[in-house]
């Protein structure tokens, strides 16, 4: 097993933690001159030192090395690639995630606790032997699916994709979703990642950009002991909800300030809540491709520092709380309190 000394419960009670960060690059956004395109252990380590955040759990950006680029970068579509770089996807993105994390930068590697990426529905035994050979050599400590990035569904996990459920349950790793609820977007629908949450209590999950702040996905998150929201990208998530996200499926809440919106979320769902900057995505400057040629525009800007303000602007008893929900998230049961 890895001889990298491993992050405990302990370690993180009390501390501030933030749930959902990425390092890697994204070769589409690099070579269509969008952005983000990249970040590195490094860059992660000196935004959390500035702004006083203890840990982040940090996965990889995209499987782009799986497939055929220059499709990829021309049209955002997702074809195997005849011989590819990645043996599977996310191979050398979870390698090099890991790498960088303690092999690049081990001066910053106690802040991370890093989670590995899969494709819940392509070449599953596959992908479970390359992270058993990565398990060898990293502590890995959850898992990150993105199921639009991969234009595969979340509900493959209950078919193609049940034996990673299996060997994630047999080490504790909890699953951290991209959620949506976005009709263009068949991959990521918040009911399908509930309805696994619902069929395995044993795993715990979390679902990604306060779920849209979708009434109905965010109550029945709340009604599942295994499942927490957190709030990747906040700060220009809300400027989505009070303009072209707008709906009346969305929750009551304040849009006219996104801290507000946290508090408000907090205060509803208490137990279910974490905090997660989504860096560097806490900008998103793109034309994303959303599946059967339908493609969607952003431009949004924030920063690391404005995500922190929402989490700055809690009361002490609910900053507690947060950090207390987001060490079961990571680590089950148990005592949260020094």
């Amino acid at each position: 097993m890895s001889a990298q000394k491993h992050l405990r419960r302990e370690d993180l009670i009390g501390k501030v933690i933030d749930v959902h960060s990425h390092i890697g690059i994204a070769i589409r956004e690099a070579a269509q001159v969008h952005f983000p395109y990249c970040s590195s252990a490094e860059d992660l380590a000196y935004r959390l030192k500035a702004n006083g955040v203890d840990f982040c759990v940090a996965f990889p950006v995209s499987p782009d090395l799986f497939y055929d680029l220059p499709t990829l970068i021309e049209t955002g579509e997702l074809r195997p690639a005849a011989r590819p770089i990645s043996r599977v996807p996310y191979e050398r993105e979870n390698r090099l995630l890991l790498t960088d994390v303690y092999r690049f930068c081990p001066e910053h590697s106690h802040r991370f606790l890093p989670f590995i990426s899969v494709d819940p529905g392509r070449l599953i035994a596959e992908q479970i032997a390359v992270l058993e050979e990565l398990e060898e050599e990293f502590p890995i400590y959850g898992v990150k699916i993105h199921p639009l990035m991969c234009q595969s569904k979340a509900l493959a996990l209950l078919d193609v994709g049940a034996p990673l459920l299996e060997f994630f349950a047999a080490r504790n790793w909890p699953l951290l979703f991209h959620a949506s609820v976005d009709p263009t977007d068949p991959f990521s629908q918040a009911a399908d990642i509930l309805t696994i949450a619902e069929r395995h209590p044993e795993l715990r999950f979390c679902l990604a950009h306060c779920i849209g702040c979708h009434r109905e996905s965010l109550e029945r998150a709340a009604a599942l002991p295994n499942v927490f929201v957190d709030t990747a990208a906040l700060k220009i998530q809300v400027e989505l909800f009070r303009g072209e996200w707008n709906s009346p499926d969305l929750l009551d809440l304040d849009y006219s300030d996104y801290i507000r919106v946290f508090q408000e979320l907090v205060e509803r769902y208490p137990t279910t809540m974490l905090w997660g900057s989504d860096a560097p995505y806490h900008s998103y400057i793109t034309r994303r491709h959303q599946g059967f040629g339908v493609y969607r525009e952003f431009r949004l800007k924030g920063t690391y520092e404005e995500e922190k303000a929402a989490l700055d602007a809690l009361s002490p008893a609910q900053r507690d709380q947060v950090n207390a929900n987001a060490v079961r998230f990571l680590f089950g049961e148990g005592p949260t309190t020094g």
